[in-house]
């Protein structure tokens, strides 16, 4: 009996002590069960737009003339109605509608989201991830954007076994475009294993000629992306690490060994979501820094999930943490653009973006 317990007490000592040794040496990995206060400063004017459930990622469109806002939205919580959908914010007045898809029978399940204008014609792409029987179908689809409505573009469907799980994508001029697999699987143990700093993820290349290629991989919750056309760099937000990284890109190849990391400043980026530069030349990322309470959010309105915002240089990759909430103003925040003198914050769950006024 007691060697039975000396051995169960090793065993105890040693599911406490691996843990403890791997955050101390590793560079990656935020800890599940840390959590701080994250009160916003002062008392800010916010808003509330009403657009659709699970306004995750937010696009700048200027192909109609005066600027406005496509967002991504799709219902995220579980036995909730499955119904994805694409809103309009217009910020001249805040207002906002949802775009009529054509054909009407069309079924999207849209997540990371970008624009482009290729041969004269603006071009919404997104990610989608469309669910056929027990298993999940990752597919990025091409819209043609007319005023207030998408026509389908039913001849470029981009589909490959190298598209894990994607999260955010940045589409280049010519077509071609980056993604990020934040995990390798749908499997919830490989979210798990990636925020403690477990490298799983990846990011692909797509050349728009048919060509795929994994570009960096054995990353830690990879999600957001950007590249840096002028520079040739590609940015991504490497969130179990606490990071977004920087990659220099040769010849149109990523040389993943030529990186550097917005750490150098001292400022950690717990799992940082989509990155979008705004007309300043900032670029920006919202992070969720408290792992456990996202997942209460997921099961549970009612129970609130912090939010960061972080400015970034993505030349000099100095980093300022700008903005943040407890969940009261807005939970699990997922994209965060700066307009005028605006914060536009959207959200991974619930059916509104929030406007922060005087920013």
């Amino acid at each position: 009996m007691k060697k039975f317990l000396t051995y169960f007490v090793l065993f105890i000592l040693l599911l406490i002590l691996i843990p403890l040794l791997y955050f101390q040496f590793s560079e990656c990995g935020v800890s599940p069960l840390s959590c701080g206060d994250y009160t916003t400063e002062g008392t800010p004017q916010t808003q509330r737009i009403a657009v659709g459930s699970g306004p995750e990622d937010i696009a700048l469109d200027l192909s109609q003339g005066a600027p406005r806002f496509i967002v991504s939205c799709d219902e995220r919580r579980k036995n909730q109605p499955d119904i994805g959908t694409f809103y309009g914010i217009n910020p001249a007045d805040n207002s906002s509608f949802e775009f009529k898809i054509i054909p009407e029978d069309f079924t999207v399940h849209p997540h990371g989201i970008d624009i482009v204008t290729i041969d004269a014609i603006p071009y919404l792409y997104a990610i989608s991830h469309d669910k056929e029987g027990q298993e999940f179908k990752h597919r990025v689809y091409r819209f043609i954007i007319q005023r207030d409505s998408l026509l389908f573009d039913s001849e470029h469907i981009m589909e490959n076994e190298l598209m894990r799980v994607p999260n955010d994508l940045d589409v280049l001029e010519d077509g071609s475009f980056y993604a990020s697999n934040s995990v390798p699987t749908e499997d919830p143990n490989e979210s798990t294993k990636a925020i403690l700093g477990i490298g799983t993820g990846s990011v692909v290349h797509y050349d728009g000629q048919g060509n795929w290629e994994i570009v960096i991989d054995d990353m830690c919750y990879p999600n957001g992306v950007w590249v840096n056309q002028k520079e040739d760099y590609l940015l991504v937000a490497n969130g179990g690490c606490q990071e977004v990284a920087r990659y220099k890109i040769n010849n149109g190849k990523v040389d993943a060994t030529d990186k550097l990391s917005t750490k150098k400043h001292g400022i950690n980026i717990p799992v940082g979501d989509n990155l979008m530069l705004d007309n300043d030349g900032v670029l920006w990322t919202a992070a969720h820094p408290c792992p456990l309470k996202f997942v209460d959010h997921a099961g549970d309105p009612t129970k609130k999930s912090p939010m960061q915002a972080f400015g970034i240089d993505p030349m000099t990759l100095k980093t300022k943490m700008a903005f943040q909430n407890n969940g009261e103003l807005i939970s699990a925040a997922s994209t965060v653009l700066k307009f005028e003198n605006r914060l536009y914050i959207a959200q991974v769950f619930d059916p509104f973006v929030l406007v922060v006024e005087d920013f």
